[in-house]
């Protein structure tokens, strides 16, 4: 006796069992009267939505301990970086000022004291000459020529000064310049080691992305087959 018919126009007899069914292993659980569908057909795409809440839990991976220790360097390089660019500008600005001041002819406070000092011992041993010889400076015309000789001395010994002041200048700049470079290699050490940083941890979201989107696809594939497999009845 034929009390139904399933979805492709097969006859089922009360109390047999879908010929769909049979194929499968038999009805579904739970003892109702319908066919249902086969739930170990699912099993395959619980274990895979098993496995992709784990790796959405998980996230992407961390960077290795040589990149931590490489990045947590970063601060501290840069610091030193910063401090060595800072007395380097400090210098140069200083070897620019002292260049300034021989283009102007002037002298440091210290050059100045050592040349008033250098013009009044000469002056005082030329007096003091001219009193031995019982002469009186301020009264003798030769003196004017003496003068005139200490007045070079002291020009000639300015000059030297202003020489030395074009050296410091030079060097100043000079020492700036090169402390200036080594802050910039710490700047660059540090920003190599963000990057080297960022492009590992770039490639481990690219490999993170990847496995979702195979995990994705293979549970969708999954779950085709598995429509396809569940028998269902009317």
């Amino acid at each position: 006796m034929v009390d139904m018919i399933d979805v492709l126009g097969n006859p089922i007899e009360a109390g047999g069992a879908n010929p769909g069914e049979a194929e499968l292993g038999g009805t579904s659980g739970g003892g109702s009267s319908g066919g249902g569908f086969n739930w170990a057909a699912l099993g395959p795409l619980a274990l895979g939505g098993a496995g992709l809440g784990v790796m959405l839990a998980r996230g992407p991976g961390t960077l290795g301990p040589q990149f931590q220790d490489l990045t947590s360097s970063v601060p501290g390089l840069r610091g030193e970086g910063r401090l060595l660019e800072g007395e380097g500008q400090a210098l140069i600005g200083q070897g620019t000022e002292a260049l300034r001041m021989a283009q102007r002819g002037e002298l440091t406070p210290a050059q100045q004291s050592q040349l008033n000092i250098f013009g009044t011992g000469l002056t005082n041993k030329a007096r003091q000459e001219y009193a031995a010889m019982g002469r009186n400076p301020d009264q003798d015309t030769a003196f004017i020529q003496t003068t005139g000789n200490i007045d070079e001395r002291i020009n000639a010994m300015a000059q030297e000064q202003i020489r030395t002041t074009i050296q410091l200048g030079l060097g100043q700049i000079s020492g700036g310049a090169s402390l200036t470079g080594q802050g910039l290699q710490f700047e660059g050490a540090a920003n190599q080691a963000l990057i080297a940083a960022g492009e590992a941890q770039l490639k481990l979201d690219q490999a993170y992305s990847k496995s979702l989107t195979d995990s994705f696809s293979a549970i969708g594939q999954m779950f085709g087959l598995a429509a396809k497999a569940l028998p269902f009845v009317l």
